[in-house]
């Protein structure tokens, strides 16, 4: 990993020089103490900056008190531009700037031209110095360009909040000359990702983002999720961490398996790849899922204590994290059984294409394939449900029948062939009806009911798949999806479905 601290300078006086001479305010020197400060701990190996004389002064103090010498690079210079005589003049030129990356006037630059220069000039010193931690001084649009360069999402309203933040610094991490992860920081607060705005929390496929900050491991136990408490929280989490220098992901996953689990014999595969991103700060991250066959004491760490839980926790540590990964992974573990199944893919007319889809790979945009689900209702109005084996996603939660039409299955056909494999009861075709279709993003999902009475006895369960079943009323199916014992992986799903039960009861 190499760690670049990007130094936005300090304040500068407009009253003196021009553009490549303004030196420091009063403020401007003192408060570059606040850099050397937040520097001095962080083991920098090399002191870069734009040859402006107001990113090489902020730089000063710190080269001063860390004996290094300051590299000037002219490709770090800031934006070359007509002077603004007004204030609001520079505004509306920069929300056009912002607005079109090619948008200039005469004898200036583009963002596009700040953006190509500070990049490569980047790149060259990742280069340079693999797995060292740089320092590089620079001015508001130069990083800003930079920034949104490896994160689109920064723009023009983030620009602005930022113009009054002197000094300013940003963090970032790479592999190789690929980010893995951005913090702002405040030096005057000592505040990390300072005005983030509102994190999401994206799910890619695995080995996508290329590089990575954190390693996540969702781990099982005795057929239970076990997660960890931190000693100085009261919250719950997965075993996990930032992954060293010199690490891999699935190395990181490994020790920090160990360190916060007291796991000792386990299998460990990677999933997935996630992101958390806002708006001026975003960190990539792997998921893990783990099943451990042996667990030791635990070892001194920052963990409190592990326990083990159905599902995932009430209280979290990373409520806007967690349960995002939590949900992904239960579809990648019911993909694993059955990851070579083909499918047929559909257009958004559901029409056929003409040609099939591998379940394990990442389904692209604007296919579909088909989900079916069956009901089967008995003659006291009850319906069957099944409980899903330990090992699956989703474990130990009630569902009905159902699953994804391979190559070749009509609706139909589908369902008669999932109930049966799942159940192992055989459902008549002319006993069948498709009470309602769905449509979500990926697939259409048919929801057929069949009026048929089995002894419950005739079900068998199916080993990996099935680990329990029983015939439910409806205020027992009501009470069940209350408790959030049940699952479709369809929102409103649930519901419908109690509505057509109440409509089907003698």
């Amino acid at each position: 990993m190499t760690t670049v601290y990007f130094v936005r300078h300090a304040e500068s006086d407009h009253t003196k020089g021009n553009e490549t001479t303004r030196p420091l305010t009063e403020k401007g020197e003192k408060d570059c103490r606040l850099v050397t400060e937040f520097l001095k701990d962080k083991n920098i190996d090399v002191l870069v900056s734009s040859p402006f004389k107001r990113a090489v002064d902020t730089l000063f103090d710190f080269s001063e008190a860390s004996g290094l010498s300051i590299e000037t690079m002219e490709d770090f210079r800031e934006r070359e531009n007509e002077w603004f005589p007004d204030e609001s003049d520079f505004w509306c030129f920069a929300q056009k700037q912002w607005a079109d990356f090619t948008y200039t006037l005469s004898g200036g630059e583009c963002l596009q031209e700040v953006q190509d220069r500070n990049v490569a000039a980047l790149k060259g010193l990742l280069l340079r110095y693999p797995g060292k931690n740089i320092v590089i001084g620079t001015h508001g649009t130069a990083l800003s360009t930079i920034i949104h360069y490896y994160n689109s999402a920064y723009g023009f309203s983030e620009f602005e909040k930022m113009v009054h933040h002197m000094p300013w610094i940003v963090k970032m991490t790479f592999e190789g000359t690929a980010c893995a992860e951005l913090q702002t920081i405040d030096v005057f607060s000592s505040l990390v990702n300072d005005a983030v705005g509102e994190w999401k929390t994206l799910i890619a496929p695995l080995n996508q983002c290329k590089a990575y900050y954190f390693s996540v491991i969702f781990a099982r136990y005795q057929n239970k999720w076990l997660y960890c408490r931190h000693k100085e929280r009261n919250t719950y989490e997965t075993a996990g961490g930032h992954i060293e220098k010199g690490e891999t992901p699935i190395e990181a996953a490994r020790r920090e398996l160990f360190e916060e689990t007291g796991a000792i014999s386990y299998d460990i595969v990677p999933a997935f790849d996630y992101s958390t991103q806002s708006s001026v700060a975003f960190s990539h991250g792997q998921v893990f899922f783990a099943n451990i066959h042996e667990l030791g004491a635990l070892p001194e760490s920052e963990m409190a204590e592990v326990k083990l839980f159905d599902s995932i926790p009430d209280t979290t540590t990373y409520p806007g994290i967690m349960p995002v990964l939590y949900k992904r992974l239960q579809g990648w573990l019911n993909v694993q059984s059955s990851k070579d199944e083909l499918w047929d893919v559909y257009d958004e007319n559901r029409t056929r294409k003409g040609y099939t889809h591998r379940r394990g790979d990442p389904l692209p945009a604007n296919d579909f394939h088909l989900v079916v689900f069956a009901w089967i209702i008995n003659r006291k109005g009850e319906a069957l449900i099944t409980k899903r084996s330990p090992n699956k996603g989703y474990p130990n939660m009630w569902e009905c029948t159902g699953g994804s039409a391979v190559a070749g299955d009509d609706s139909l056909t589908a369902v008669v062939r999932e109930v049966k494999e799942e159940t192992g009861l055989s459902v008549l075709p002319e006993k069948g009806t498709c009470i309602f279709s769905l449509q979500r993003d990926d697939c259409f999902a048919d929801v057929w009911l069949f009026r048929q009475d089995f002894p419950i006895e005739e079900v068998v369960l199916q080993e990996g798949e099935t680990c329990d079943a029983k015939w439910v009323s409806l205020p027992e199916l009501r009470e069940i999806i209350s408790k959030g014992e049940f699952v479709t992986g369809f929102a409103g799903l649930n519901e419908k479905l109690c509505e057509m039960m109440q409509e089907l009861m003698p």
